[in-house]
C-alpha cells in the first residue's frame, strides 16, 4: 500500500532513494545477498549491510517470513465488521486482538465500529470463534462476516509494528491443524525466520538441533510452493497520517465480479483484493491520508471502473493489531 508521501516522525529515519531501492529489492527477495543489492544499485556491500543495519535498529523495517494461511492450516479468511454497544470500540478492540485468530484489528468510522480479519480451519471452527468466543465479548453487539471467496492481491508491505511478542513454534499459528502444510519442523524454521528472515541456515540448524542442508532444503521449497514469502516489511508509523481504509465494492451483475477484481489488483496503492461472499462483493484495503483522500481515490479510481455499482468506505483510526507473519500469499 502505498501512493502517499511519508510525514516526519522523529522516531523514523528519513529514507533516500537508495533506502527505498534497498526495501524495494528485498520486498522481492528478503534474503537476498548484500552482495547482490550492492551490485544491483552501484554501491558498496557495506554501504548496504550499514543501511539495512539503520534501518532495522531505528524500527522502519524488518526482513520476515510470511505464511500462507492455508499452508498454516486455515482454510477459511473472513473480514467481519463489528458494532460496539455500552463500551468504548477501543477497549472491545484490544479484547478482540487477544485471539489468535483474529489477525488484524482496526478502530474505524463508517457503518461499523471495529473491522477485523479472521482465519478459521473449517466452518466447525469457525462457528466456534464467531458464536461462542468473539459474539460474547463485553461490548459486541453485531457481527457482519464476509468470507473470502478468493484472495487476488495481499501484500502487507506496510504494517504498525506493535510490540506484541511472536511465538515460537509450540504457540505458532494453526499448530494443532489436521490440514497444515507444514510440519513440527517446518513451524520451527518459520518461527524464527518470522523474525529475522536473514538469520543464516547454520544459525537455525544450531538452534534446532538438525542440518544446515535441512534447513536449506525445507527453506527452499516453501519458498517454491508458495507456502513462505520472505520479504521486507516497513512500519506504517512512518507515514505520521496514514489510515487504513476498508472499500467494499458491489458490481453491476455478478458475471462481472472477477473482471472487477482483476481490475483492481492491478491498482499499485491497493494492498488487498478478495472477492467475498457476504457485505459486498469485493474488499479491497488501501492506505489514505484523510477523508478527502479517500473519497478522491474512490471516485477517480475505484468507481470509475466498469461493472462497479456503489461502493462503501470504513477508515480506521486506530490500528490495534496486525499479524504480518499471516497472509494469503498470491503468485
Amino acid at each position: 500500500m502505498s501512493g502517499i508521501p511519508a510525514a516526519s516522525a522523529p522516531d523514523l529515519i528519513a529514507l533516500d532513494d537508495t533506502d527505498e531501492a534497498i526495501i524495494t529489492l528485498l520486498r522481492t527477495d528478503g534474503r537476498l545477498p548484500f552482495r547482490t543489492i550492492a551490485r544491483e544499485l552501484g554501491i558498496t556491500e557495506n554501504t548496504v549491510r550499514a543501511r539495512v543495519r539503520r534501518l532495522e535498529e531505528s524500527n522502519t523495517m524488518r526482513v520476515v517470513a510470511v505464511t500462507d494461511i492455508e499452508a498454516a492450516g486455515f482454510s477459511m479468511l473472513l473480514a467481519i465488521g463489528v458494532q460496539v454497544q455500552d463500551r468504548s470500540p477501543e477497549a472491545v478492540a484490544r479484547d478482540l486482538a487477544d485471539f489468535p485468530d483474529v489477525f488484524s484489528v482496526n478502530v474505524v468510522v463508517g457503518a461499523q465500529d471495529i473491522e477485523i480479519l479472521v482465519v478459521s480451519e473449517d466452518q466447525a471452527a469457525l462457528h466456534e470463534l464467531v458464536g461462542e468466543r468473539l459474539a460474547t465479548v463485553p461490548g459486541v453487539r453485531r457481527l457482519t462476516p464476509a468470507l473470502a471467496l478468493d484472495v487476488l492481491k495481499n501484500q502487507p508491505d506496510w504494517v504498525p509494528f506493535h510490540d506484541r511478542p511472536f511465538p515460537e513454534a509450540a504457540s505458532f499459528p494453526g499448530r494443532d491443524s489436521k490440514h497444515g502444510k507444514l510440519d513440527v519442523t517446518d513451524r520451527r524454521i518459520v518461527s524464527r525466520l518470522s523474525r529475522d528472515a536473514r538469520l543464516s541456515n547454520g544459525q537455525i540448524a544450531g538452534d534446532l538441533g538438525v542440518t544446515e542442508g535441512t534447513v536449506r532444503g525445507r527453506i527452499k521449497r516453501m519458498e517454491q510452493e508458495k507456502q513462505i514469502r520472505l520479504t521486507a516489511v516497513t512500519n506504517i508509523d512512518r507515514f505520521g497520517d496514514a489510515l487504513l481504509a476498508y472499500i467494499w465494492i458491489e458490481v453491476e451483475r455478478s458475471s462481472r465480479t472477477g473482471a472487477v477484481a482483476s481490475e483492481l489488483a492491478a491498482i499499485p496503492e491497493l494492498g488487498f483484493v478478495g472477492v467475498m461472499l457476504g457485505r459486498s462483493d469485493i474488499l479491497a484495503i488501501t492506505m489514505v491520508r484523510n477523508t478527502e483522500h479517500l473519497a478522491r481515490f474512490v471516485h477517480t479510481r475505484v468507481s470509475s471502473i466498469d461493472g462497479v455499482r456503489r461502493t462503501e468506505s470504513t477508515l480506521g483510526v486506530n490500528f490495534v493489531k496486525h499479524d504480518y507473519r499471516m497472509a494469503r500469499i498470491v503468485s
